[in-house]
């Protein structure tokens, strides 16, 4: 899932192959790619639909007013706006200039109302609000403009440093507000009636099979080269692989595992990328479980598991570049990581057993740990068909049993129809960060935030992401950081566990195909994706 909201196109050089050169491109054709997920709806800002199934569609279709880059740089879109500058400090106030001749597809003009709507959306204060993150919007003292204007005023109210996270994925506001539901469901149905604001709209939408991406000829940047992309839904990786094989999909976007990545990058005529960036697999723990509202228990689990054979017979078995990660807001080799994680995650089943022990819980059964008659049952869910997953939930079965917890595996085509609403105990997945970590992660931790689907609460960290976020000096924000780090590992919501590859695969007929990896997500520029021209004869 995405810390915070993916950013639309920005980036591939005009004609230029993937990993440099130059070639001649074909203007149009149609693209089949491999997604892993159906969609569950289309506004990746509400927390039900902020994740990649959702991003990887309206990344083409919606404004942002800043890209991260492959680098994990930020860049203005210079297709959308003229400027976007901070004018004064004391109050914090930056202005946006929207281009004169930037339209919906409908030919509604983009103007200061839809940056209006979407800040009263996100900023906290509609109570029944679906928002994913709430993080900077609810600094904001004022969003103004003139009606239909394309200048665009915002005040903070507090100071807040990532200020160019803002406005990413912005909405037709003319068209959600006409919706039922709004901006929390508003999106769900007919999305090919969706005005695009970007190089790609929806033209087609059949329901756990596919969605249509078109070419949008009301858009005033550069056009894209291709016609259409057919999002075609193989949520199976090996599918996905054989897909590729058969010639039935020109790019793959697979959760790695090691079988599949030797596959293809044995097959002849494709290229790929594996890549380690922003997002890092990790267990969430529900703080709504009775048993696991109980610290004792997490901190056993956190004792109990070892994180290192996690690594070495999963992601470990492709790449020797992964590592154990002691932090969840900075990753290894970011300036600011340092590794908090102290005796956790080293498999340390008698100091596991020994503080279940003082908590109460004794030997049972069949080894189970039982406490006033409830055995020590919990339940483990991830993604079904990604072999990471599973198999670390095998691993984690295993080393939990060894301290008496019964850990029964349920894996899921419909995880995050789930985890969003508590339906789990323990949960496997990812989190996909970008280049301002400190406000991304902000929502996942803090109390009632859109990402806590654990139900973590403590004041401190609360506060500190308040200081952290305000905080102007880079310096200083990377230490509060690292205290809000060393506050989650004496609380335990989670437990992060290795920085997750990537694994990006297209036919070399494709030219600009390039992975991002940070939340822009693999089709970060593809409008520019086109296939080579052929030789002349």
């Amino acid at each position: 899932l995405a810390m915070v909201a993916a950013a639309c196109g920005g980036g591939g050089d005009e004609g230029g192959e993937t990993g440099g050169g130059t070639a001649q491109i074909q203007q149009g054709g149609t693209l089949n790619y491999a997604a892993d997920q159906e969609p569950t709806g289309f506004n990746n800002n509400t927390s039900k639909d902020n994740g990649t199934s959702v991003l990887n569609i309206v990344v083409g279709m919606f404004p942002f007013t800043f890209h991260a880059q492959p680098d994990f740089t930020v860049k203005m879109d210079e297709a959308f706006l003229d400027s976007a500058e901070q004018t004064s400090e004391d109050p914090q106030t930056i202005v946006y200039k929207i281009k004169e001749n930037a339209i919906w597809s409908d030919d509604t003009p983009i103007t200061a109302d839809d940056f209006v709507y979407f800040w009263e959306q996100q900023n906290g204060t509609i109570k029944d609000n679906d928002v994913a993150s709430t993080t900077g919007y609810q600094d904001i003292e004022s969003v103004t403009g003139p009606a239909g204007g394309k200048t665009v005023t915002v005040q903070f109210e507090r100071p807040f440093a990532d200020w160019q996270t803002l406005f990413s994925n912005l909405l037709p506001s003319h068209y959600v507000r006409q919706q039922p539901g709004g901006w929390n469901t508003g999106l769900d149905r007919r999305p090919e009636r969706i005005p695009s604001g970007g190089p790609f709209r929806i033209a087609r939408h059949d329901r756990d099979t596919s969605v249509t991406l078109e070419r949008n000829p009301r858009y005033w940047g550069r056009p894209a080269h291709l016609d259409r992309i057919v999002m075609r839904v193989l949520p199976d990786a090996e599918a996905q692989a054989n897909a590729m094989v058969n010639g039935e999909v020109d790019v793959i976007y697979p959760r790695p595992q090691v079988d599949l990545v030797r596959r293809v990058q044995g097959l002849p005529g494709v290229g790929d990328q594996v890549q380690f960036g922003l997002s890092f697999e990790h267990l969430t723990f529900n703080l709504r479980h009775p048993i696991l509202q109980d610290l004792a228990v997490r901190e056993a689990i956190a004792l109990a598991i070892d994180r290192q054979q996690l690594l070495e017979r999963t992601v470990g078995l492709f790449s020797d570049r992964a590592q154990v990660l002691g932090n969840r807001i900075w990753m290894v080799g970011q300036l600011g990581y340092e590794d908090h994680s102290g005796g956790y995650g080293r498999g340390d089943v008698q100091a596991a057993t020994a503080r279940l022990e003082r908590a109460g819980w004794v030997e049972g059964a069949g080894g189970v740990r039982v406490k006033n008659g409830r055995k020590l049952l919990l339940h483990y869910n991830t993604t079904a068909g990604d072999f990471t997953r599973n198999r670390g939930g095998e691993l984690l079965q295993d080393q939990l049993a060894k301290i008496g917890v019964d850990l029964e595996l349920r894996p899921s085509d419909a995880l995050f129809d789930q985890v969003p609403n508590g339906g789990f105990d323990i949960a496997g997945f990812s989190w996909v960060g970008g280049p301002f970590a400190v406000s991304g992660s902000r929502d996942i931790y803090v109390t009632g935030g859109g990402g806590n689907w654990g139900r973590f609460s403590d004041p401190e960290v609360d506060a500190l992401f308040k200081q952290a976020t305000a905080e102007l000096d880079p310096a200083r924000s990377t230490e509060l950081a690292n205290q809000i780090d060393r506050k989650l590992w004496e609380g335990l919501p989670s437990i992060p566990l290795y920085q997750r590859p990537t694994f990006l695969a297209w036919r070399e007929t494709l030219r600009n195909v390039m992975e991002n990896p940070s939340l822009e997500g693999p089709l970060w520029n593809a409008e520019s994706w086109a296939f080579a021209a052929e030789a002349s004869p």
